[in-house]
Order: structure tokens, then C-alpha cells, then sequence
């Protein structure tokens, strides 16, 4: 990736970039709710609570786990059964999905630019514009499913490129377009099959291709997914019983709003582009500013229909989910890497015709060339002392870890009914301990717990406090 002088600077920037974005916060503790949620149902798979086609979040609350597919958390128990289960295990996981993405970024665009070499060398360009998304860094340092999502649809858009506009291998390679798309699929459902629009828009962005021929490259698109699912039904009635769950529990809810965030469907084209704002303000900024240097001719017009491939495979990951009312800005991550690609795309020829008049024998050249290696040491640093610290969550997770010194692993503790959806504090308990709830009308248990600015009112008069020194949550215990 960064073996060319000329752009070495520029590397060790985007690395830079990388460390303070997304490594410094990966090393942190502390998780957004659905991330917690997604890593404790990976590691009670890990530690043998559940299947993978039944996963098992805890005793009182989704003991059959069917929100999602299950391929996230079969992935992530396995990264648990080879490496432990400390914190940094999840977080080499998140760190390892974003690699494998800006790996796939960087073959799409030696391959987009096969034969202009000097821009083929500019790979770092569209991995710092996904880099630099908000959501996107957000996205990786929280765990959310869209991570591993985007690995496999930016592979399967790396080998349907293969095979509809380089024409290598046709069927093998739109075979493992298809099988990635399936993966994505296995992931987070439906929203991952959007790659099979691929030959659709080829055809008609390029004409370069009959109609007959699209039908046959999206029927394979289509089909593989289809036909992987179709055998696993066959052989093994979980996988029916599984996604039938799925799709009465998820799906029906999604479509019904029962889990609307906005009351418009158009919030999240909105939020999509104020996150790619950044990039493409920077790319109209230095276009306008290096216009007169006579670049267009190093783009060819089907590099100019390229571009429009990649944001109409972007809009196709991104504007369906405008369908619903429960609407999320890391819903989008999975679309980000195309229009990354497809935005870098317009600077990539003014770029590359003033990175190549770069000498590289100068003394600006020589210190730019320090200065990124300074700069790059000093946010590795940086990262190496976030270690033990917490980026959200802190002091509850103080508590969660003074509760867990007390109550047995595995114990189930109750809490008022008022706190049945303090999603995170329950997370983080079955994460670290395996420790259930249950609302105090149930079954009354030895230990319950209360948020302190909770009236105490709420707790059942056959509880004491217990002498634990906590910042949020108070815990009690039952009286003799």
C-alpha cells in the first residue's frame, strides 16, 4: 500500500488518522448499547449459552436472540474461543473489519485506475474520505453490525468490478460477489443484499452490455444468496426456525415503526449528506482552485461513469433504508466505502498531476517525509496511553464492575420496572458477569439494584442497602 516515496507522506497521514479516529478509541472501555448488546450475546455464544442459529442474551430477557442473523456473533465467539475474552479481543475484531475494508477500498482503486499508474498510486485518497466520516470512525469504536457488514459488501463489489467491468472471470467472480452478498445478508438481513444491483446500473450507466446479459448477472447476483439459503433450510430446520423468528420479531416490528426513531423517512437522507459533506466540500475546494491546471483530460469519460456506478451503488445501500421510520446515521457504514471511492474519484486527476511534480531530492519534500513519521509516532503514543481508560460509560461501569465483585456470576438480580430499559447497565452486566434482571414484580431475588436518582419508594421493603461504595446504581440485598 505505501510503497511509493512520492505518496509515503500521505499514508503516514491517513495512518495517522487511523490512530487518533478509531485505535485510540478501540483500546477504551465502554460501548454504545447496541454494540454491548451484539458482544454479549457473541461471548455467552462463546461460552456455550445458545447456538448459532439460537443465539442467547440472558435469563429474563431474549433468551432465544433473534434480532439479527447470526453471523455477527458466530464470527466475533470465534475470535472469543481463540483468543479469551478480555475487552481487547472484540475490540482486534472491530480493528480487523475496518482493515479488511480499507484493504478492499485500496484494490478497487488500483483496479479502477489499472492503467494510470500515477493515480492508482493515490489509493490512500478514498481511504482517508471513509476514514474521516463521522458516523464511520463512530461506527468502528462501537461495535454496531454494519462493520462487518461493509466487509463483505465492499469485497462483493470488488469482484462483481472484476467480473462486469474488467471482464475477468465472469461467472467465478460474480459466484463470489454473490457469495459475499449472502454473508452480508447472514449479517443484518435484507439491507445487506443491496450489491445486487450492480449489473443493473452497470447497464444503465455504460450500455456497454445487452439486457439479456444483465438479467443473467443479476440472476447469478440474486441467485447464489438464494440457492446458499435454500440448501441450509433444506438441510438443517433450524436455520427455517431462525429466520422465521427473525422475521416475526425484527422485521414485522421494523415495517410496523415499532422502533421508529424519526417521524419522517427522509431523516436519514438528510444525515447522509451532512456526513459526506466534509469529503465532498474538500473535493469542489480544490477542483475549483486547481481548475486551470488542465487535469480533465487525465480522466477518461468512463472513469466519469465509474464515479456514477459507485454513488448509484452507494444510493442503493443507503436510500432503502428510508422505508421504515427506525432510521440510524450507522445504518449508512455499510454504503460509506463507495462513495468514498466515488467522491476521490474527482480529485484523484488534479491530485495526482501535483503529487507527481513533487521532487523528491527537495528539502520541503525531506521534511514533509519527517514530520508525517513524527506525526504518526506521536498518535501511535497517543493510542498506547488510552489504554485503560474509559471513552463512555465511566462511572457506571465502575459500579458494574463493584457489583460483579459481589453478586455470583451467573446470579439474576432485580430492578424497578422504571429501569427495565437501561439497555446499557443490563449489557454490561451480562458482558462482564453473566448477570441477569429482572423487574422486582417477578420473582424477588437476593440482590436488586436501583439508579440513585431513582425515589426509593421503588425498592421492595424486604431489601437493605448493601455497603458498596457506587456512582450510579445502588445495590441491596435481602433481609434475613
Amino acid at each position: 500500500m505505501i510503497k511509493n516515496t512520492r505518496t509515503l507522506p500521505f499514508w503516514l497521514f491517513t495512518l495517522s488518522v487511523i490512530m487518533v479516529l478509531v485505535v485510540s478509541q478501540l483500546v477504551q472501555d465502554g460501548v454504545f448499547m447496541d454494540g454491548m448488546l451484539y458482544i454479549s450475546v457473541s461471548k455467552n455464544l462463546a461460552d456455550g449459552l445458545g447456538t448459532f442459529w439460537n443465539p442467547h442474551f440472558s435469563l429474563t430477557s431474549m433468551s432465544d436472540f433473534h434480532e439479527q442473523p447470526p453471523l455477527y456473533f458466530g464470527l466475533l465467539a470465534i475470535f472469543y474461543k481463540l483468543f479469551g475474552t478480555s475487552m481487547y479481543v472484540e475490540r482486534l475484531f472491530c480493528l480487523l473489519c475496518y482493515t479488511i475494508t480499507a484493504f478492499f477500498i485500496h484494490k478497487l482503486w488500483k483496479i479502477i485506475f489499472e492503467s494510470e499508474t500515477e493515480m492508482a498510486k493515490n489509493s490512500w485518497l478514498p481511504v482517508l474520505f471513509w476514514t474521516t466520516i463521522p458516523v464511520c470512525f463512530w461506527a468502528y469504536t462501537n461495535h454496531v453490525e454494519e462493520t462487518v457488514m461493509a466487509v463483505f459488501t465492499t469485497i462483493s463489489v470488488y469482484y462483481m468490478y472484476c467480473a462486469v467491468f474488467k471482464k475477468q472471470r465472469i461467472v467465478f467472480n460474480l459466484v463470489l460477489a454473490g457469495i459475499f452478498i449472502f454473508l452480508s445478508s447472514l449479517t443484518k438481513g435484507v439491507q445487506g443484499m443491496f450489491p445486487v444491483a450492480g449489473a443493473v446500473f452497470y447497464f444503465m450507466v455504460f450500455r456497454t452490455i445487452s439486457f439479456r446479459k444483465m438479467i443473467l448477472y443479476s440472476l447469478l447476483l440474486v441467485g447464489v444468496p438464494l440457492v446458499i439459503y435454500g440448501m441450509l433450510m433444506i438441510t438443517n430446520a433450524n436455520v427455517y426456525l431462525s429466520f422465521k423468528k427473525y422475521f416475526e420479531i425484527r422485521l414485522l416490528g421494523t415495517f410496523a415503526n415499532k422502533g421508529a426513531t424519526t417521524d419522517t423517512h427522509f431523516d436519514l437522507l438528510a444525515r447522509l449528506f451532512m456526513e459526506l459533506l466534509p469529503a465532498a466540500a474538500l473535493t469542489a475546494l480544490l477542483l475549483f482552485f486547481t481548475r486551470k491546471q488542465k487535469a480533465h483530460d487525465r480522466i477518461t469519460s468512463n472513469h466519469y461513469k465509474t464515479i456514477l456506478w459507485f454513488l448509484f451503488m452507494g444510493l442503493s445501500g443507503s436510500l432503502p433504508l428510508m422505508v421504515t421510520l427506525e432510521q440510524r446515521g450507522f445504518y449508512l457504514v455499510t454504503s460509506f466505502p463507495l462513495f468514498a471511492i466515488g467522491i476521490a474519484m474527482w480529485l484523484a486527476p488534479r491530485l495526482t498531476q501535483w503529487t507527481e511534480r513533487i521532487n523528491l531530492l527537495s528539502p520541503t519534500f525531506k521534511l514533509t517525509k519527517i514530520l508525517s513519521i513524527v506525526l504518526l509516532a506521536a498518535t501511535t503514543v497517543f493510542s498506547i496511553m488510552q489504554v485503560g481508560h474509559t471513552k463512555r460509560d465511566n462511572d457506571l461501569l465502575s459500579d458494574v464492575y463493584a457489583i460483579g465483585k459481589i453478586v455470583p456470576h451467573g446470579d439474576i438480580i432485580n430492578m424497578p420496572d422504571d429501569m427495565w430499559n437501561d439497555w446499557s447497565l443490563r449489557e454490561y452486566l451480562i458482558r462482564n458477569f453473566y448477570i441477569s434482571t429482572d423487574k422486582c414484580c417477578n420473582q424477588p431475588r437476593t440482590f436488586f439494584i436501583i439508579r440513585k436518582d431513582l425515589p426509593k419508594n421503588l425498592i421492595p421493603d424486604y431489601y437493605q442497602p448493601y455497603s458498596l461504595s457506587t456512582k450510579e446504581v445502588d445495590l441491596y440485598f435481602k433481609k434475613e
